[in-house]
């Protein structure tokens, strides 16, 4: 009995447990998107209500060291969040950290994946998003997805996609 045990041990730990174990994480990949936005609380709410992201963090303060070696720091209010089991991460900061970095006009919207576009919909507008496009069907190619486009807290643009048939 114990024999079998250290072979089963012995495979696992030689041949790990699964694909997720061997996968070299993918460099460079997409890490994160940054939105201001102008009530913190307001927003955490909203996207955790709206979408069951979750705070993964919360920044306060921000120290940086200079090329010339001197250190500066700065008060921030920044959330991190994710969708839960992914990396990816959705970045509010409020108004005032980006403000004199440069200019956005080029942003444009920030897809979210749905398996239900319906449900999902009326969740954001019962959560306060305001709608701008409501579900619709669409066709591009061999892309056929439902969309909606909806505003968030202060103004910023969301789709809503659900996948129908094709791929991207």
């Amino acid at each position: 009995m114990k024999s079998s045990k250290l072979v089963i041990l012995l495979i696992i730990l030689i041949f790990g447990c699964g694909p997720s174990e061997t996968r070299t994480p993918l460099s460079p990949r997409f890490n994160h998107v940054v939105i201001q936005v102008s009530n913190m609380s307001q927003s955490v709410a909203f996207y955790t209500t709206a979408f069951d992201l979750e705070v993964t963090n919360e920044l306060r303060k921000l120290e940086y060291t200079e090329a010339d070696g001197t250190t500066k720091g700065r008060d921030i209010n920044i959330v991190l969040l994710k969708f839960p089991g992914q990396d990816f991460v959705y970045e509010m900061s409020e108004v005032s950290l980006f403000d004199s970095l440069g200019d956005y006009r080029l942003y444009h919207h920030v897809g979210i994946d749905v398996k239900d576009i319906e449900v999902a919909y009326n969740r954001a507008i019962a959560a306060g998003a305001e709608s701008m496009v409501p579900p619709r069907l669409v066709k591009a190619g061999n892309i056929e997805t439902k969309q909606a486009f909806l505003k968030g807290p202060d103004g910023e643009v969301l789709e809503l996609m659900q996948l129908v048939a094709g791929a991207f």
